[in-house]
């Protein structure tokens, strides 16, 4: 297995991450105002075969993802995208997400019908399991009534990140009358002009992270024909699928943070500020801190090649929570070494705060830390578990 560490000299990742920073970061001023997806910064991804690199190099994708051979390459990218667009980095891992779940559960017709139009035009797709008020991250308000030739699916989905530019979506529901969430979760394939669907894309604004435009999604009444219904009941958490996902958000915290740290590292140098002591302090405290995320991180990479898959879960997660900790700490510590000029709005610094301010919220650290604690008591837990 290559080092994880060793795919960010990769030729085409050292070429993705300087267009980070000289394309993506400039564009993501105006995305920002108008909460609009970074479509330029999508089709440069996909010139470059990045919005497929979790499928196998057999069908032309990059093959790289936590089940392959390869698990580094997929979340490096992402690592280097957030760099220079948290958002853009968010869109890019739903989309290689989504595509990884559809060619690994879905049926023969399904690759052919959702899968390989990816490789012929810049397109998006979703993973929907957010619901206002669900109990719990495998117990869906949003249900499935069986019917002749597939189901009826009525609900409300939040935060359905990539909507305006999605061709389709996964979406989470319960089967009606089936009480465990471990036979009744099932996933479904809803596509935007199915009858029934309605897409509320002025819904979705944040403080931050307003380029990953995420709207609300109602269900009423859809018809889910069998040909869309995406895998067997209970798949998703049998499958272990949430816990795959922990250092996609572990990769975006750290490379949002290692750009925000580089940008005030420059502007620093550029005001002839190095020379002073107590700088060159807290320049050298954040790297440390910078540098032990990363090292968290690659071991966690490697840990799913390495050790059990729940040991590879507790890892993840120990990386995530530390990389958002790191995150909030050189946030504070960034503004004040810089001062309050270069949060003006014609510098990305402020831009980089409040993505990492919302993006971070979006797992619940205390229940990370909790469940990390459970493991360690000897209690039951399940490290797949985000909120």
């Amino acid at each position: 297995m290559l080092n994880p560490a060793d795919a960010l000299q990769r030729a085409d990742i050292k070429e993705l991450g300087e267009i980070a920073i000289e394309s993506f970061r400039p564009r993501g001023s105006k995305y920002d105002v108008n909460a609009e997806m970074p479509r330029e910064n999508i089709v440069e991804l996909f010139e470059r075969g990045w919005l497929t690199t979790t499928l196998p190099k057999s069908i032309g994708g990059k093959g790289s993802n936590l089940d392959s051979d390869d698990p580094a390459t997929y979340l490096q990218a992402l690592r280097v995208i957030a760099r220079g667009c948290s958002s853009t980095a968010h869109c890019y891992q739903v989309q290689n997400h989504t595509a990884w779940a559809v060619y690994d559960l879905g049926t023969d017709e399904q690759r052919e019908r959702f899968v390989k139009p990816m490789f012929k035009k810049p397109q998006l797709s979703g993973f929907v399991g957010s619901e206002a008020k669900r109990k719990h991250m495998y117990m869906m308000n949003t249900s499935l009534k069986k019917v002749d030739g597939g189901y009826i699916v009525n609900g409300e989905k939040n935060y359905a990140t990539n909507g305006p530019m999605m061709s389709f979506a996964i979406i989470f529901a319960a089967i009606e009358g089936v009480d465990n969430y471990l036979d009744n979760h099932q996933m479904v394939i809803v596509e935007p002009d199915m009858k029934g669907v309605t897409i509320d894309n002025n819904w979705y604004r944040p403080n931050g992270m307003r380029a990953a435009a995420s709207p609300v999604i109602t269900l009423d009444n859809v018809f889910i024909p069998d040909s869309h219904v995406l895998g067997k009941p209970g798949d998703y958490p049998r499958g272990r699928w949430q816990g795959k996902f922990h250092l996609g958000f572990t990769a975006n915290y750290l490379g949002t943070t290692e750009g925000m740290y580089e940008w005030c590292k420059q502007y620093l140098i550029g005001r002839n500020r190095g020379q002073s002591e107590l700088l060159q302090l807290r320049m050298g405290e954040m790297k440390i801190a910078l540098d032990a995320a990363a090292a968290l991180f690659h071991d966690a990479i490697r840990a799913f090649k390495t050790k059990s898959i729940v040991e590879a879960e507790l890892l993840s997660m120990s990386a995530k929570s530390t990389a958002a900790h790191v995150a909030f700490e050189l946030s504070h510590k960034l503004i004040h070494a810089v001062g309050s000029t270069a949060l003006f709005d014609e510098y990305p610094l402020s831009r980089y705060l409040r993505d990492l301010e919302t993006h971070v919220l979006h797992a619940g650290h205390d229940r990370t830390a909790q469940i990390i604690g459970q493991s360690e008591m000897g209690q039951v837990f399940d490290s797949t578990l985000q909120r």
